[in-house]
């Protein structure tokens, strides 16, 4: 089991709280699934050209996309930990550029929790530790912007499941 970093070292450790009105099994495959992780991740103005998802521990993600006319980006890792619908976790970094094949920057660790409270899930993302505040900060809105994004596709009856 991973254990997330520390609540308290808020100088390089994202952490956010959100609750979504779905099931975690829900929520949980949104994570899981290549399909609607793409749909959902990045901010409103990114679009994922590609998402790839060897969900099991020890299994790579990867990720690229971008905004219209800037260049690609892409972020990879391995997954430490599956626990359905319970926690995920697994590494984060960013490529140098658009492409797989070039040198990963920075590694991080996201854990997400993700519990049930009536007909909705508290999802807890605990991601860090980055070198600075401006690391936790530019992820910070990305998360939010992508999280805008799960919500409005969880709220379209049936969502991508």
């Amino acid at each position: 089991m991973i254990a997330p970093y520390p609540a308290d070292d808020r100088i390089t450790t994202l952490r956010i709280v959100r609750l979504f009105k779905a099931p975690r099994e829900r929520l949980f495959a949104a994570w899981t699934d290549s399909r609607q992780m793409a749909a959902w991740f990045g901010p409103p103005d990114v679009s994922v050209t590609s998402c790839e998802l060897d969900v099991r521990v020890g299994g790579a993600w990867r990720l690229s996309g971008g905004r219209q006319g800037q260049p690609l980006q892409a972020v990879s890792g391995k997954y430490l930990e599956v626990t359905p619908p319970e926690r995920l976790a697994f590494t984060w970094a960013w490529h140098e550029s658009g492409d797989f094949a070039a040198p990963r920057e920075h590694e991080t660790v996201l854990t997400l929790i993700f519990k049930s409270v009536g007909d909705r899930t508290e999802m807890t993302l605990t991601h860090g530790a980055f070198r600075d505040r401006t690391g936790v900060d530019n992820h910070n809105r990305g998360w939010t912007g992508s999280f805008d994004k799960l919500e409005a596709m969880l709220a379209i009856e049936g969502g991508l499941a």
